[in-house]
């Protein structure tokens, strides 16, 4: 880089100092800032671990994970899917458990249809409603506290969601310890129905009983077994609701994860509230995603520190907005948010971007600046082309990481949230082995390069993710702006205050700032990434681990020249290490199974029967049913992969069974009425499917006809193409759940020549005895929960 303005500068590695007092305290700064680099980082490593569980006798004001594990245990005993006898009996507890709290409770069964994209889903939902009224009578606001009581059939759901609505249950007994009523009603909402599609949350939103303008809604949520919880979502105009996080002990919160989030698939039942303008925070806990939506979601694997981070944050924030005028809420606008060794941070999120861009002036400035002071000359630029290398490293280490896992244990790759039993040796081992890559990117720079030039290099790269987070998602920029901002403003200062040709390390303690201010913002995201993503994806947090030890490896620059290639060594001999003794220890057992997933699809059309399974990597006893062969099966089973989102996978192993005799198919009789004006006429449907059925799919074939739109159990499914990716002529249907005793009417309203083909496929839990009792050191998957250990007959009609 050009050196203008500097008529003669002194090479920038002189070392001689000026003075003989200045290395002394250059030393002794540089001491200052190891030791404070050590504590941020035990700091912040701390402030993520969920608290110690308070016991049963903890004060009745305060929080206590004993208490709520009382009703954890009743709801989470066994599974409770939408429409079973088992929702039933926790409804019942849930009822009892909040008028024993002095709520006004109502039940609130009602029909409902979600037809967005999609195959439609119908089902009688019934939630439980509780009222706790305020005192400011006609003033008062709804602040309402939120989690849905239904399980995916697979497992018990103890964490998802019951640890959540026992949470809510000892959030409201503690507000009610408090001593009279709050200002604001409080409201609890257990929503039903939310595991096959939000449809509780859906029915409840659409009934209009509480109004945007003067609710906050609390909704807690469970993505794994244990972990801290972790604030990741808010509402619109978040700025009120957010400073109410402020009061509770250590809250964990990021708008990273907010931004993310809008862009996944992903969603819960305060996405259909915050669709409709309702402002709150989402929280969730989201570690031991091994066991999530399988058998082993039970109490015993339940973490009781995890529900008591839940509550504490919860019950904080609760407190605070049950007393506010929560019409003045919606006065804030929209903030970034995020935490500091458990300290909440936010502000305005228009400020991201002049921010941004007044990090990129003061980098800008800083490096014109070096350069006149004799330190920029060409490593800066060298530092910053070059980059990309320590980030294609952490790609490597991740993807060729998980890879090399999974070739050594195939059960890995059945793992659908991308996370082992006990990742902890692995997340550690990739960390580990990033660092080491980084520190051989450094090695290899430093002899053209100084520690200064080498961090103003990684800044290049903070500056341009900052501007573009900035502008494309405005909630992550501070992660790249704060520290370039203050990095560059202590860099300036330092080439202000030293002489030229006075060596290194007074410039190395200035941008060590920037090291000392990314750490406590970018390591926390390492840390609650790895869970959230799994390590399938651990590319994401180790780029970030990347930036992190890009921008932190100047450090190295304060220590003898021999430390950087010895801890070089070392983090490499120690992530081979970790790799070593994770594949060692973190073997499948009966107490830690492997996952698996199996259906069987009995045609009644044909007489055959076909054992599919989605699995990646089958252990012998799926092989030994689903064959070993993928194949494309949507062409043959056009409806039945794709009844749900995360149904079995279009790729899955599949196998003939003998023809003959099947499993018993529903009964359908069917009744067209004449066409009337247009080609416009009436299909009625009879449906009376086996005892046992835990939910209905019709589709219809409309490659010669249109549904107009169809009723069935007092709901209404649009018509038209629902479902326009799907393969064959199935472009439209609905999944019923919820199956009255007696059967149920459906009627279709069609347009085409013509009899329509349609498509009616029964699902019960449980495989045909032919399968065999599932091992012991296996356990049905989370992938396509609500499509495995499940039998499912189907015929087709037509009318």
């Amino acid at each position: 880089m050009p050196n203008s303005g500097a008529s003669a500068p002194v090479p920038a590695r002189t070392n001689a100092p000026s003075n003989a007092k200045a290395p002394s305290k250059a030393r002794r700064a540089a001491l200052v800032v190891l030791a404070l680099f050590a504590l941020l980082t035990g700091a912040s490593v701390w402030t993520l671990q969920p608290p110690d569980a308070k016991p049963a006798d903890a004060s009745p004001t305060e929080f206590s994970a004993a208490r709520a594990l009382k009703d954890a245990k009743v709801i989470g005993k066994e599974p409770r899917p939408l429409g079973s006898p088992a929702s039933a009996s926790a409804r019942d507890h849930l009822t009892r458990r909040l008028t024993d709290l002095g709520g006004k409770v109502e039940a609130q069964a009602q029909p409902v249809s979600r037809d967005e994209e999609g195959t439609a889903l119908v089902a009688t939902v019934t939630n439980i409603h509780a009222v706790f009224p305020g005192t400011a009578g006609a003033d008062a606001g709804h602040l309402l506290l939120m989690a849905h009581y239904d399980s995916v059939p697979a497992g018990p759901g103890a964490s998802d969601n019951g640890a959540n609505v026992a949470a809510v249950l000892e959030v409201v007994r503690a507000l009610r310890a408090d001593g009279g009523a709050a200002r604001n009603t409080v409201d609890v909402l257990f929503t039903d129905g939310e595991e096959p599609g939000l449809l509780g949350a859906h029915a409840f939103v659409a009934g209009g009983s509480l109004d945007p303008a003067n609710t906050v809604v609390l909704n807690l949520e469970a993505r794994g077994t244990s972990g801290p919880s972790i604030m990741f979502e808010s509402g619109p105009r978040n700025s009120g609701a957010l400073s109410a996080l402020s009061g509770a002990d250590r809250p964990i919160a990021t708008s990273l994860a907010d931004e993310v989030y809008t862009y996944l698939p992903n969603d819960t039942d305060f996405s259909e509230f915050k669709k409709e303008g309702f402002g709150g925070l989402n929280f969730a806990f989201v570690d031991g995603s091994a066991r999530y939506h399988t058998p082993g979601d039970s109490v015993a694997n339940l973490s009781a520190e995890s529900i008591q981070s839940q509550g504490d944050n919860t019950l904080a924030a609760a407190r605070d907005l049950s007393g506010r005028d929560l019409t003045k809420l919606r006065d804030g606008g929209d903030d970034t948010y995020f935490t500091v060794t458990g300290l909440l941070v936010h502000y305005p999120r228009y400020l991201a971007l002049p921010l941004a861009l007044l990090a990129a002036a003061g980098y800008a400035g800083t490096v014109w600046y070096a350069g006149r002071r004799g330190m920029a000359r060409g490593g800066i630029g060298r530092a910053a082309l070059t980059f990309p290398l320590a980030l294609l490293a952490a790609a490597v280490v991740g993807f060729g990481g998980w890879q090399l896992l999974c070739a050594i244990r195939p059960g890995y790759a059945d793992l659908s949230m991308g996370d082992s039993y006990r990742p902890g040796w692995f997340r550690a081992a990739f960390l580990t082995l990033t660092a080491a890559a980084v520190l051989g990117w450094y090695l290899l720079l430093r002899r053209k390069v100084t520690a200064p030039q080498l961090a103003l290099g990684g800044w290049g790269w903070l500056t341009g993710l900052g501007l573009l987070t900035a502008v494309l998602a405005p909630g992550a920029a501070y992660l790249f702006t704060w520290p370039v901002l203050l990095g560059s403003a202590a860099l300036c200062v330092a080439l202000r205050t030293t002489e030229p040709g006075s060596g290194d390390t007074w410039r190395t303690v200035a941008v060590s700032v920037c090291a000392l201010i990314a750490l406590p913002l970018l390591l926390p995201v390492i840390v609650l990434v790895f869970p959230t993503l799994g390590l399938s994806l651990a590319v994401a947090p180790l780029a970030v681990m990347a930036l992190l030890a890009t921008v932190s490896v100047p450090l190295l620059g304060l220590l003898p020249r021999r430390t950087a290639p010895a801890t070089t060594w070392f983090a490499l001999a120690a992530g081979v290490a970790l790799v070593l003794t994770g594949v060692r220890l973190d073997t499948f057992d009966a107490d830690h199974p492997r996952h698996t997933n199996l259906a069987y699809a009995w045609d009644a059309d044909r007489g055959t029967g076909h054992w599919i399974s989605s699995d990646n990597a089958p252990p012998k006893w799926t092989s030994a049913l689903a064959g070993y062969e993928h194949a494309d099966i949507r062409a043959e089973f056009p409806t039945f992969p794709t009844t749900l989102a995360g149904g079995l996978a279009t790729q899955a192993h599949i196998a003939t069974a003998a023809s003959g005799s099947g499993p018993a198919a529903p009964t359908v009789t069917v009744k067209s009425g004449k066409a009337g004006k247009g080609g416009a006429r009436t299909v009625r449907l009879r449906i009376k499917p086996e005892p046992g059925t835990s939910y209905v799919s019709l589709f219809a074939d409309t490659s010669a006809h249109t549904v107009a739109g169809a009723d069935v159990i007092g709901a209404h499914v649009k018509g038209g193409t629902n479902r326009p990716t799907s393969a064959g002529p199935w472009k439209w249907g609905f999944a019923l759940y919820s199956i009255p005793a007696d059967g149920f009417d459906i009627t279709v309203k069609v347009t085409g020549k013509g009899e329509i083909p349609l498509r009616v496929t029964a699902y019960s839990r449980g495989l045909p005895q032919g399968a065999g009792s599932l091992p012991k050191d296996l356990t049905w998957g989370t992938w396509g929960a609500n499509l495995t250990d499940v039998t499912a007959v189907g015929l087709t009609v037509r009318g």
